[in-house]
Order: C-alpha cells, then sequence, then structure tokens
C-alpha cells in the first residue's frame, strides 16, 4: 500500500491511497484518489470581517456565529478597507452592512473592484431593505449574497456556509491541479464543472464501469426565463449560483456535478447501490428548492428533474444524457417541481391547465409566466380559431383568456370582435389589459360585455397575482383574504 498524502492551508487534507496486491498470480491495481471530503480537524477557522457601525448589530452577529468562526470588525467603510489593504489574506468573507455614514457598503463594493487584495474575497451585504432594486444593485456591485435585517440566526449561518463552501470548494481545486488547467474544467460563474469536462467524466465512468449501476440527473430551473426577463441577468447569475451551491452540497464527493449551459445542471451518481438512492436523493433536491428555507431566491423558483439509469447495452454518453434529458421534459410537462424516471408509466401524456394569451409583447408573458408559477402552461394565440380549437380540445382545461390591446391601433375592438366570437359561451375568464390612462382602450374594452377583468400596462407583478387569484385560483385568493 502507497500512501500520498498533500495539504495546505485553509484546505481538507488530500489523501492518494493506491493498493496492489496479487489474486492467482495477477497482479490488481486500485486507485482511490481526490477523497476531498476526507476531513481531520486539520482546517482552522475561518475568519469573517464585519462591517457594520451599529455596535448592537455587531454583537448580534458575534453571538450568531461566534462558535463557528473567528470574527474581526469594523466600524465604518474606511476602517474596512485599511483592513484589507493590509491584512487580506487573514479574512476568508466579509460581512457587510450597506447603509453607514461616510464610506457606505455600496461604496465598499465599487472601490472593491480596483482592490488585488479584497477582489476574491466574497461578500455578503447586510440590509433592512427587501426592495428587489436595492438587492440588485449589490449584485451589479460584485455581491456574493445577501442577508435582511434582523437577522436570523439559521439563515445567517446557512448563507454565510453556502457562500464559503464555493470557496473551498474552489480552492480545494486549485490547489490540486495547476491553475489553468482548473480553468479550463471548471464553469466560471458557478464553480461546477463545465459542460465538456461533465461530459468526459461521465464517458469516462461508463466505460470503465459498464456492469455497475449509475444513475444521471438532468437539472432544469423551472420558471428562470420569466425572473431573467423581469428582473434582470443579474439577479439570473444569482439564482443560478445559489442553486448550484445547494445541487453541489447534496452530493457524495465521488458524484459528478456540472453546468451544462444556461439554467441547466448535470449531477452523475456512479456506482450506487439500488435505485432508490438516486429516488431519495431526488426528492430531496426538489423539497430543498421548494421550501427555501435560508435560499435568496425568488418563490416561484423550483427546479425540474429527469433520471435515468445506465443499461450495459447502450453506454454512450449522448444514448445515457438523451434519456434524461426525455425525462426532464416529462417533468416540465407534467407541471414542474418534480422528477421523472425515463421509461416510467409517468411519461403517458397527462392533461393540462392553459391560460391562452393574445399579445405582442415578450414582457406579458414573461409576467405572466412569473405569475401563474407553474399552475398552467401559458399558450400564444392570435385567431379565432385558435381559440375555437384550444377550447374544443378536451385533453386541456382553459383556465383564462388574456387580451392585450395596449399596442393595438384601433383600441382593440378588432380582437374583442374576435375573442367575443370564439368564446359566445362564456366559458372561461377574459382578461383585458389596456394602456394605463387610454381611456378609448378601457372603453372599448368594457363595451364588449365579455370582459371579466381588466388590467394596465405596464404590468406589475403583485397586482398580477391578485387577479389571477382572483379570477383564476379563487380559493387562493380566499386563503389570503382569511
Amino acid at each position: 500500500m502507497f500512501v500520498k498524502k498533500s495539504c495546505s492551508a485553509n484546505s481538507l487534507l488530500n489523501i492518494q491511497i493506491q493498493m496492489c496486491y496479487s489474486i492467482a498470480d495477477r497482479l490488481i491495481c486500485i486507485r482511490v484518489h481526490s477523497l476531498w471530503g476526507i476531513s481531520m480537524n486539520l482546517q482552522k477557522k475561518e475568519t469573517l470581517l464585519i462591517v457594520d457601525d451599529s455596535k448592537f448589530q455587531r454583537a448580534i452577529i458575534k453571538e450568531m456565529l461566534g462558535e463557528h468562526f473567528r470574527l474581526e470588525e469594523a466600524t465604518s467603510g474606511e476602517e474596512c478597507l485599511m483592513i484589507l489593504e493590509k491584512s487580506s489574506h487573514l479574512i476568508d468573507l466579509v460581512l457587510l452592512d450597506l447603509v453607514m455614514p461616510g464610506i457606505d457598503g455600496f461604496e465598499v463594493l465599487r472601490r472593491r473592484q480596483t482592490m488585488d487584495a479584497f477582489k476574491d474575497i466574497p461578500v455578503i451585504v447586510l440590509t433592512s431593505s427587501n426592495s428587489i432594486e436595492f438587492q440588485t444593485e449589490a449584485f451589479e456591485l460584485g455581491a456574493d449574497e445577501f442577508i435582511i435585517k434582523p437577522v436570523d440566526a439559521r439563515i445567517a449561518l446557512s448563507r454565510v456556509n453556502n457562500t464559503l463552501g464555493v470557496k473551498r470548494r474552489l480552492q480545494s481545486s486549485l490547489d490540486e491541479q495547476n491553475v489553468w488547467k482548473v480553468k479550463s474544467q471548471i464553469d466560471e460563474m458557478t464553480s461546477l464543472f463545465n459542460k465538456m469536462t461533465i461530459k468526459n467524466l461521465i464517458s469516462e465512468t461508463l466505460t470503465n464501469a459498464p456492469s455497475a449501476l449509475h444513475a444521471l440527473m438532468v437539472i432544469d430551473i423551472d420558471n428562470f426565463k420569466s425572473v431573467n426577463d423581469i428582473y434582470g441577468h443579474t439577479v439570473g447569475d444569482h439564482i443560478i449560483c445559489v442553486i448550484a451551491g445547494v445541487i453541489s452540497s447534496q452530493f457524495r464527493n465521488t458524484d459528478f456535478v456540472g453546468r451544462i449551459g444556461g439554467d441547466e445542471f448535470v449531477v452523475l451518481m456512479p456506482d450506487i447501490p439500488a435505485k432508490e438512492v438516486a429516488f431519495e436523493k431526488a426528492e430531496s433536491l426538489i423539497q430543498i428548492i421548494l421550501k427555501k428555507e435560508g435560499l435568496s431566491i425568488p418563490d416561484n423558483i423550483s427546479i425540474s428533474i429527469g433520471l435515468a439509469f445506465s443499461d450495459s447495452e447502450d453506454m454512450t454518453y449522448a444514448s445515457f444524457f438523451g434519456k434524461a434529458d426525455q425525462a426532464l421534459y416529462v417533468s416540465k410537462k407534467s407541471g414542474k417541481g418534480r422528477y421523472s424516471l425515463y421509461g416510467s408509466d409517468v411519461e403517458e401524456t397527462v392533461g393540462t391547465n392553459e391560460v391562452l394569451v393574445w399579445s405582442g409583447s415578450r414582457n406579458v408573458f414573461s409576467m405572466l409566466e412569473y405569475a401563474l408559477n407553474s399552475s398552467a402552461a401559458i399558450v400564444s394565440i392570435s385567431s379565432q380559431e385558435e381559440i375555437c380549437s384550444h377550447l374544443a380540445d378536451d385533453s386541456h382545461s382553459v383556465l383564462a383568456i388574456f387580451a392585450d390591446v395596449s399596442d393595438t391601433t384601433d383600441s382593440g375592438k378588432s380582437m374583442w370582435d374576435t375573442v367575443k366570437d370564439a368564446t359566445p359561451d362564456h366559458v372561461c375568464p377574459v382578461i383585458a389589459i389596456c394602456k394605463e390612462g387610454d381611456l378609448d382602450q378601457i372603453q372599448t374594452a368594457v363595451s364588449s360585455e365579455i370582459i371579466d377583468d381588466l388590467l394596465f400596462s405596464p404590468l406589475e407583478v403583485s397586482v398580477l397575482k391578485r387577479r389571477i387569484n382572483a379570477n383564476i385560483h379563487p380559493d387562493k385568493n380566499n386563503e389570503a383574504d382569511a
């Protein structure tokens, strides 16, 4: 047996074991490598710098985190920058209050961009504002995470650990291999394996262990496009990083986790003892994202998973991925926020709820997708024939028709005539979207005598959700009133 070990500051013990033994005059070599998860308590406590002008707030945070980390304090933005200029190598993470006299948190983030010693230190901002605009500005300036005041101990510890976890994993990789080689294998945004690397790892696993049971998951973030359209790419990138951190934290050290593009991830669980292991892991992952405890992501974000198991008769990456991807498609079509197994009975066609939308605005579709939160499929329509076809299809249930007349030249008259002819029995609610302040559009919509509700463009998410609950999900509206 040969044992090779190496470790560096702030990294876990890395052990390589090679065992050679002879069975029936044949030399058998078994190599176990990169056991990153073996911890011998050699890792020192990480150091957090708390930057807050309130002595009371600093005391609260020290009480919450003092057991788990070494803590340093700065009472102002100026003191924070001085500490980092002189001793950045001693700081692992900064907890930064945004609102302070003098140099505030936003200015600290701006100056961080020009300080080489500060750039690679993660920053969690502290704020009493839950405003998306406030948080977006912080993210655009490079903040890694945020915590809302008053600070909850569990959420604070969770977000600090999640943020440091990304740094730990990347640091471990950098210690293990040449910096440039690692960068070519790692997705820069999430610190997971990139598409090419995960593809090669899966192919090698299938070739080297063809008879073992391997599970492959293809994971997609639900409703991501609508959130990205509404709040912008900065918030979208933040969601991807949070989801990536959750996924990577839930799997074994022997599993491979990668991002293959956009909001899609792949996980390979090689050589599992039983299929139930993958079933339980998939369900657990879905529930963590649905509950969102300690996660700074919008309420309508969930994940869908496609799951497939290896087949010794067809062991190529393309076929394996294709099966898991087909199962993901079933999860998406079946309501999202769930997992599906390739080849299972779940793949039978299931009835879906639909909302028909007549609009030329991409923003209207994004807002509706966000507000509906996967409760119905959004279908674009632009003619009487399309409306009639969907209403007559027994495999679907049309919950409502949204007609956007805000950009029409005739105040929406032709659109209302078409919708009226297509729905003589008024079988579902019809909601008008008019340009705010356009009295001609409003009067034309009301005089059509077919609308059940009226919305104004530009749409607001909170208003849209309330109207959807009132017209499409009245049970939810009653719960809110109660």
